[in-house]
């Protein structure tokens, strides 16, 4: 997009025209109305009246103005973010291959910046190679399971090398809060059954080492946890769009 600095000198000072035309041209017409007709006919037929359109006309402007830079920004995001914006699929081949299915049918995304590492690499493998995936702007971990079960030991050693290596939720947070941009967001998506992410206990006997960052995604943000295939677009399109530009964008 381009910056002001950039724009040409017309369009940086539109506004300033446009009210200084309008002016002139308010002016032209006082002038004349004011030496063509006596004094009641030029406050009636052209004063009160001029004074009525020029009271809505310049609110109206700077509102249709405010609202469409603001369109144009969000307009600019969008495309952005569905053209240029890198995602990962990472986990069960299965379940990767379906997500990939589904951002190609839909035809908003680039085919060139979606890479699903789990065509050639098993899920232990994945996560030895997690270092990676700061390259990307959103990571899909992509998990199958059964209801209400807690995912694998792969699953989640695949997880909590992924928050690992993108940030937690306290290292994110931090960052937020201290508008640190030395290092980018990376969206997280955790594809996943209903009620599989849990703290290890007693009751089901997880092995804390491995799962202790289980239920980190509910507290990361640029974060969504999905239990349902047919809402994944909505949240995959409104991650890209709301990741604020990486440092070289």
């Amino acid at each position: 997009m381009l910056q002001d600095k950039a724009l040409p000198w017309h369009q940086k000072h539109r506004k300033l025209i446009i009210l200084s035309l309008i002016t002139l041209l308010t002016a032209i017409l006082f002038i004349y109305g004011y030496f063509h007709s006596t004094s009641e006919e030029f406050a009636t037929s052209f004063a009160l009246p001029a004074s009525y359109t020029l009271g809505a006309l310049i609110p109206g402007y700077f509102l249709v103005e405010t609202v469409s830079k603001g369109l144009l920004k969000l307009k600019g995001r969008v495309d952005y973010g569905l053209k240029n914006k890198r995602i990962l699929l990472a986990g069960d081949k299965e379940e990767c291959d379906n997500v990939e299915a589904q951002l190609h049918y839909s035809q908003l995304f680039d085919k060139k910046n979606i890479t699903n590492i789990s065509a050639n690499r098993t899920v232990p493998e994945q996560a030895q190679n997690s270092d990676n995936f700061t390259k990307y702007d959103l990571v899909i971990l992509c998990f199958t399971g059964t209801n209400y079960a807690p995912i694998s030991d792969q699953q989640a050693e695949l997880l909590s090398k992924t928050l690992s290596t993108i940030g937690h939720d306290e290292r994110v947070k931090t960052d937020i809060k201290a508008n640190n941009s030395d290092e980018a967001v990376t969206g997280l998506i955790v594809l996943c059954p209903l009620g599989s992410l849990k703290d290890p206990d007693e009751k089901n006997k997880l092995i804390p080492e491995k799962h202790k960052w289980d239920t980190n995604p509910f507290k990361r943000p640029f974060t969504a946890v999905v239990n349902q295939a047919g809402r994944l677009l909505t949240d995959i399109f409104s991650l890209l769009i709301t990741l604020p530009p990486r440092n070289d964008e």
